[in-house]
């Protein structure tokens, strides 16, 4: 009974599933499960290694300081029991650094061969265990809640699907009651299945089929033959469209990119008549300096004239 309650408590989850942020983080915790599957696989090996090799070591001495406190009597026994006692347990707790007993009996005979070698077995294993595979661990869940993490809404629509298609593919009785249903539902799969080996009939009426099944078996190369034309013509007709749109599309890349040109020049034009000033004649730097010329035209007129004298009749 308290399993079960266990088992409902943990079933619960799915009712949260629905929620957005929730959700995802559900799937994640699926994902690492299969990651650890893995992961136990791996660490099992190393352990039944290490539990083998340490406890015919530390055990079977003929005299060493467990025997010794037992007045020399081993425990040789190889049930199950005895297996998980003295190989298993004592090295999964050194998972988590527990390591009960198991220096301090391999202090107290440290003079002694094989409390050394023990030692040394205990320091590979710690380093293989602790330190590689539980960092192989993590690295593996924060890879899986980051491939999760990019993916969170369609993950999370399609968990909902699925979510509400079992209710939909569920049995409408309640417990007791669904379990008739289930029978029903089975011995249905049973019949259809003798009706389709053994009497060669057809598979239940209501289905539904989706693809055509000859009676004729050779027809069925022609079919494929048939598809396998009709694809290559249909995808023949796509890359010949995409071909054509992308021409098109480089054209009117290059005109435009022409066009964009004269226009630049224009601009540079305009900008070079902009700049370039244009003479004001009615600007009076300019009148002044006109006035300027022309009293230096007629200074020197004057002095032309004062130097011929004789030839220019002046008028009083």
């Amino acid at each position: 009974m308290a399993i079960d309650v266990a088992i409902w408590w943990l079933r619960c989850l799915s009712f949260i599933i629905v929620i957005p942020f929730l959700g995802p983080h559900l799937v994640a915790i699926g994902k690492m499960l299969q990651d650890l599957v893995f992961f136990l696989c791996i660490i099992a090996v190393v352990m039944i290694g290490y539990g083998v090799a340490s406890r015919s070591m530390v055990y079977y001495p003929v005299e060493n300081g467990f025997t010794t406190k037992t007045n020399g009597s081993i425990d040789n026994s190889f049930d199950g029991r005895a297996v998980f006692h003295q190989v298993l347990y004592p090295v999964y707790y050194l998972l988590y650094s527990q390591f009960g007993n198991e220096l301090q009996n391999l202090d107290n005979n440290s003079d002694a061969g094989w409390s050394i070698a023990t030692h040394v077995l205990l320091a590979f294993h710690m380093i293989f265990v602790n330190l590689l595979l539980a960092n192989l661990l993590i690295a593996m869940f924060s890879k899986r809640f980051d491939e999760v993490h990019e993916d969170t809404q369609n993950i999370w629509r399609s968990q909902t699907y699925l979510y509400t298609r079992e209710y939909y593919a569920r049995s409408p009785f309640l417990p007791p009651i669904s379990l008739f249903y289930d029978i029903y539902y089975l011995i249905r799969m049973f019949v259809f299945f003798i009706r389709r080996t053994c009497l060669k009939h057809s598979e239940d009426s209501k289905a539904i089929t989706f693809k055509i099944v000859p009676n004729n078996k050779s027809i069925v190369k022609e079919w494929y033959e048939f598809e396998d034309s009709a694809t290559y013509e249909h995808a023949y007709e796509k890359v010949k469209e995409w071909k054509a749109t992308l021409e098109k599309s480089k054209l009117e890349f290059d005109s435009g990119n022409k066009v964009k040109k004269v226009q630049n020049d224009n601009n540079s034009d305009n900008k070079a008549k902009k700049d370039k000033k244009v003479p004001n004649d009615n600007d009076p730097d300019n009148i002044l300096n006109s006035l300027k010329e022309i009293q230096n035209d007629l200074s020197k007129l004057k002095l032309k004239i004062e130097a011929t004298p004789g030839d220019v009749n002046m008028a009083s």
